[in-house]
């Protein structure tokens, strides 16, 4: 089977100190496609908390996501460090970095 998406339920929420209301939520399952086509959860877990709504929500996997950028759209990629200044952190590695 081939896993297809994550099923999340909010267990809880806030608001931080921009006034964002922000939620908490757990990984309850995973949703796989069976070799027929037919989808399928496994369920590991069901929240016991008293503010759960009863809802849970399906979302893509981490590994279905494409890979993040490291760096913004528009700014330089950090230069290389040369093999000079390689040799340079190996001196200092007993020095503390301040």
């Amino acid at each position: 089977m081939k896993k297809k998406m994550e099923a999340h339920a909010t267990v809880s929420e806030w608001t931080d100190d921009n006034g964002k209301k922000c939620k908490r939520t757990v990984q309850v399952g995973t949703i796989f496609e069976s070799a027929n086509g037919r989808l399928v959860m496994k369920l590991e877990c069901l929240p016991t908390s008293k503010d759960w709504s009863g809802w849970i929500a399906f979302r893509p996997c981490v590994s279905v996501l494409p890979p993040m950028r490291r760096v913004s759209p528009g700014m330089p990629d950090a230069p290389a460090q040369t093999d000079e200044e390689d040799e340079e952190d190996e001196e200092d590695e007993d020095e503390p970095p301040f």
